[in-house]
């Protein structure tokens, strides 16, 4: 460089000099990106409620359930509890009540207080579903159905069931002559019986305190608006429905996917304000203590706004649905953005302070901790975006948005920020938080192993206890913890699975193939099989319909041809029509209805055989088929009931391998709260560890590239291990659970916890004046550790529980990060002499 001449700007300094005479530039910049975001927010965004979305999506029963959810009618299904411990109660009559007040109302399509079998309506429907049983029987048991229908066993039959009913025997031989007085039903009956679908049933409790009614809506749309919508209208009939009730009244609970959907999306829209208003609250106490300057924060508080907008549209843009725990972005982003500000904010005022000038102050402040910032900023976006690994749809996009977030904030923090503030902030002429950072940095700069020593002991204490076995850390897997406190969907659903044994002990399976014939197949295959293992003991009970209603198109073709060669329905008709006669007994219209429905299935007419256009859409025996029958024909499902409840992971393992044996050909898969459980609990650990390991490799290159230098590398890992030694111990002390949620708080902090060094670090390794140039950072670490603790602390407002957890997990790790920082990064580095 010749002499005289002016030293080249550096990237700092250019930076600087750009924001402070192109200020207008920057804000039109941020205002293009704002409004372009708004408008995909605006229009390409939905919000999904879908509490399985925060599930790995790789177990095969997780996936089972979503499958169940959007093929099954239970997404449109309300069930309502009439509960009474009380017995003052008439519950057999207020159920009746309630249900027939509940079909008049114009959002149902059809509701049940009582089985089908017991009903007399609806068993005259039943010929819909039985003639397609009784032309898929096996062949061979057809046979004894074209037997019946010889003119002289249908006069022999009809002639000695009237003797019989006029002798007195009315309950012997009533269901018969109105429902089957043919006999020729007797196989459609046997099937059904052994499909095992009406005790999947059960509509009143053991102990007679609680009755079910369930009902189907005409609810078209199952998003969140059409949810509350729906439960708007629940709620409102309820009440009214209680109070016309003359007599001591009962509790009315409902749940299904509608309850819960409108709930939760009610708590979103909650949580959202609260966490987001809570957040800026205590950031902005946090800021004002700190530097009793507004237009500062509300710049810091702008740049966190846009910085928001901005995350939420990239995320709109890459994920079209944003899943319901998204909405912790904003309440999180508020309190990690806030750091970069208060970082760069501090070196600045006190270079306004000595009389530099805007962009002078500013170069100075990039130049000072831009570095750091950048760091900072890509660990903690780190920690976010590890989440990807998670395997979770709604913790990945979580995770993605808040890396968005925080890389965003960190360029707005470093440009836009600066831009706000303007240049006329008026200099502090005192400043008591900072003068008392500087005076505990020369305190522990003149004996730092006064601090060092205790804070060392303590932190591996801490450690220590965490590690042993005294007060174990709980796990929770109560399903209690995946929902909302205070959750009337829930207390409903629990009131059941209490009093009604074996609710939600059954484990789903589903059967996807691509034709009837192998859907057939697999069934009656499973139906076998599994038979033998109720049989053994192994199992309590099968439920497994689909086997019987997907028809078998060779048994339908072999059945017919017979039907076509050896029924004679006008001899028939004749004999049925002779023997009422000889009899004296009243027209059995439904053995005529029967011998009308034969005749035109021996025709050739296979419409009679296609129950669900037959069905009537109001009939109770769509609550039976609807368990076990998708949208998609391919699509069925059955029901199988363990011997004993699963609690283990070696129970479930068993199970799946019983039920695999002599079965392993058929494309089945299995579902259930319980035995899903199993394959979460594994996968949290692991996952916690896995996603921990892979934040530590993270940090480890990261910090290596930073600083080149093992100490520097050595002290920070150490301090994140003691802090997170710390942070299982509070938990522990505090008695607070892991749950499939929370334990990914883990990464989160690894990744967090570690900006605080770097500040340190970066102001010890600045070569002269270290002592200085720390006493300048420990004021804005401070207040950095406070917000972001704060930021995370405000989530424990919420009613959501994933969020929830996440927000008091990482408040503890951080705020243990922040002390680690401060009583022994700080000292260590001291002690050993800085660089």
């Amino acid at each position: 460089m010749a002499e005289g001449q002016a030293p080249h700007p550096g990237p700092a300094q250019r930076l600087a000099r750009f924001l402070a005479h192109q200020p207008a530039r920057v804000h039109a910049f941020a205002l293009g990106l704002l409004v372009v975001c708004g408008l995909v927010i605006g229009f390409g965004v939905k919000f999904n409620s879908d509490v399985l979305d925060l599930f790995p999506a790789h177990f095969d029963s997780v996936r089972v359930w979503k499958v169940s959810n959007r093929e099954f009618a239970q997404g449109r299904s309300l069930t309502f509890a009439v509960h009474d411990e009380t017995g003052n109660v008439d519950l057999d009559g207020f159920t009746h009540y309630f249900a027939e007040a509940l079909r008049k109302e114009p959002w149902i399509v059809r509701a049940m207080d009582q089985l089908p079998l017991g009903d007399e309506s609806a068993m005259a429907e039943a010929q819909t579903l039985f003639l397609p049983l009784l032309l898929d029987c096996p062949p061979d048991e057809f046979a004894q159905v074209t037997a019946a229908l010889k003119p002289e066993a249908i006069r022999e039959r009809i002639t000695k069931s009237v003797a019989r009913f006029k002798a007195g025997s009315f309950r012997d031989e009533h269901f018969g002559l109105e429902v089957d007085p043919l006999g020729v039903l007797a196989p459609a009956f046997r099937q059904l019986g052994s499909s095992g679908a009406e005790q999947s049933f059960s509509l009143s409790s053991p102990d007679g305190t609680t009755h079910l009614v369930q009902a189907i809506t005409n609810q078209g749309d199952l998003g969140a608006h059409a949810s509350q919508d729906m439960m708007r209208r629940v709620d409102d009939f309820r009440g009214r429905v209680v109070a016309a009730w003359d007599g001591p009244k009962p509790d009315v609970l409902v749940t299904g996917r509608t309850a819960y959907v409108g709930e939760l999306s009610v708590i979103m829209r909650k949580d959202i304000i609260e966490t987001l208003l809570s957040s800026a609250l205590l950031v902005s106490v946090v800021f004002w203590l700190g530097f009793r300057r507004v237009r500062p924060l509300v710049a810091i508080l702008h740049v966190l706004l846009v910085s928001c907008v901005l995350a939420v549209g990239l995320g709109a843009a890459v994920f079209h649905e944003l899943n319901m725990i998204t909405i912790g972005l904003c309440a999180i982003l508020i309190g990690l953005g806030v750091d970069f500000g208060m970082m760069l904010y501090s070196i600045y005022e006190i270079e306004r302070g000595a009389g530099r000038s805007h962009e002078a102050a500013i170069g100075t402040a990039l130049r000072s901790q831009g570095r750091s910032v950048i760091f900072g900023a890509l660990t903690s976006a780190a920690g976010f975006f590890s989440h990807v690994f998670s395997g979770c749809p709604g913790f990945a996009q979580l995770g993605v948005l808040i890396c968005f977030g925080i890389l965003i904030a960190g360029a707005l923090m470093m440009s836009l920020f600066f831009v706000s503030i303007g240049g006329d902030v008026r200099p502090r002429e005192s400043d008591p938080l900072r003068a008392a950072g500087e005076s505990f940095v020369r305190w522990v700069f003149a004996g730092p192993r006064r601090l060092l020593v205790p804070a060392t002991i303590f932190l591996l204490l801490a450690t220590t206890f965490a590690a042993s076995p005294l007060r174990p850390l709980r796990f929770d897997a109560n399903p209690r913890t995946l929902e909302p406190p205070n959750s009337s969907a829930g207390r409903a659903l629990r009131l059941i699975t209490e009093k009604f044994p074996g609710f939600g002990e059954q484990l789903l399976v589903l059967l996807e193939t691509d034709s009837a014939e192998k859907t057939h197949a697999g069934w009656t295959k499973l139906q076998t099989e599994w038979a033998k293992l109720v049989t053994a003991g192994e199992l309590k009970q099968t439920s497994i319909l689909a086997g019987a209603l997907v028809l078998s198109p060779a048994n339908v073709e072999a059945n017919t041809a017979r039907l076509a060669r050896d029924f004679d329905p006008k001899a028939a008709r004749d004999a049925l029509a002779a023997a009422l006669a000889e009899s004296g007994a009243e027209p059995m219209p439904a053995a005529t209805s029967t011998l009308d429905a034969l005749a035109a299935v021996a025709t050739g007419d296979r419409a009679l055989l296609d129950w669900r256009h037959r069905l009537p859409a109001s009939s109770t025996w769509w609550f039976l088929v609807d368990q076990f029958f998708g949208a998609d024909p391919n699509i069925t499902a059955g029901f199988v009931r363990p011997a004993e409840k699963i609690s283990t992971y070696a129970q479930k393992e068993h199970l799946r391998t019983l039920l695999a044996q002599s079965t392993a050909d058929v494309p089945y898969h299995l579902s259930g709260w319980n035995y899903t459980l199993q394959d979460l609990v594994l996968w949290a650990a692991g996952k916690m560890v896995e996603l921990s390991l892979l934040m530590i490799a993270f940090n480890i290159v990261l910090l290596g590239a930073l600083y080149r230098r093992v100490w520097p590398l050595a002290v920070l890992m150490v301090s994140l291990a003691l802090s997170f030694g710390a942070m299982l111990a509070s938990l522990k002390l505090l008695g607070i659970a892991l749950n499939l949620f929370n334990v990914l708080a883990f990464p989160l902090v690894l990744g967090i916890g570690v900006d605080y060094g770097i500040y340190v670090v970066g102001a010890m390794r600045a070569g002269a004046g270290r002592q200085q140039s720390v006493g300048r950072v420990v004021k804005p670490v401070l207040l950095s550790g406070l917000t972001t603790t704060a930021g995370f602390a405000s989530l424990a407002l919420a009613q959501n529980p994933a969020l929830q957890g996440l927000g008091i997990v990482c408040a503890l790790g951080v705020a243990w990060c922040l002390f680690s920082t401060l009583c022994f990064v700080l000292p260590a580095y001291a002690w050993r002499g800085g660089k």
